[in-house]
């Protein structure tokens, strides 16, 4: 048996194998996967309003004066 040791990201539950080990491929393996840190299961919902509050750090709608102008203006495009 040999040990190959990488890290990597597990992206929709798949573990891509670096070039350098392209030999492996298609080979039979046991896997072990050590996760550095916790992942955190958030919901939709948490997501959104982790979102939003995000935003509201940001300047984003500062410069508007007059917001029913805006919203007019943005509606004529």
């Amino acid at each position: 048996m040999v040990a190959l040791e990488f890290s990597g990201t597990i992206e929709q539950g798949v573990i891509h194998l670096p070039r350098e080990y392209s030999e492996y491929d298609n080979a039979q393996v046991r896997i072990i996967v050590l996760v550095e840190k916790t992942v955190e299961k958030l919901s939709q919902k948490e997501k959104l309003l982790a979102l939003f509050d995000q935003m509201k750090q940001l300047p984003m709608f500062s410069k508007i004066e007059d917001p029913k102008a805006w919203q007019k203006q943005i509606r004529e495009y």
